[in-house]
């Protein structure tokens, strides 16, 4: 059976990112989950581990391709998708692309303020990434954020400082 984006259910899936976002807020962290997606299925999962890593790149995004490595190498070339409640970044972006497994990223909020999309220019990422859209419960993943970091959301909104 041929692989269809279209026919994944992108709510269920952005919920299950959600509820890892969730999660890093209650410990404190940016309200960030993000979940790996291969044939329909929940492969790998990630929140924002800033605080308990010490580390400014302990991203969402990252955390869940580190946490589906060893699986990820076998996977198809264009069967995996990531769904993320904050838009990537230029640092998780490049990471997306270089796992050479995900090739469709779906996000909730679109992050104005780091706006990774000029990275789009160029050809390698072009070539990598066949579906880009956010939007999906964006106001799911705002509420969490005006909790917690309501200025944060504004910066993320607004795209300035």
């Amino acid at each position: 059976m041929a692989f269809d984006f279209n026919s994944l259910d992108h709510v269920f899936f952005m919920r299950e990112a959600i509820k890892q976002a969730e999660l890093a807020m209650q410990a404190g962290e940016r309200p960030i989950g993000a979940v790996i997606v291969h044939n329909g299925k929940i492969v790998g999962c990630g929140k924002a581990e800033h605080l308990k890593n010490h580390s400014r790149l302990a991203h969402a995004e990252l955390n869940a391709l580190l946490a589906t490595a060893s699986s990820l190498y076998d996977f198809p070339h264009d069967n995996g998708v990531i769904y993320t409640t904050l838009e990537p970044c230029e640092m998780c972006l490049g990471a997306i692309v270089m796992s050479d497994v995900i090739n469709h990223v779906v996000f909730s909020l679109a992050d104005n303020w780091i706006n990774p999309k000029p990275m789009f220019e160029i050809p390698h990422v072009r070539r990598h990434i066949y579906n880009y859209i956010g939007g999906i419960l964006e106001e799911e993943s705002a509420a969490l954020w005006k909790k917690c970091r309501p200025d944060e959301l504004l910066l993320i909104r607004e795209g300035r400082e």
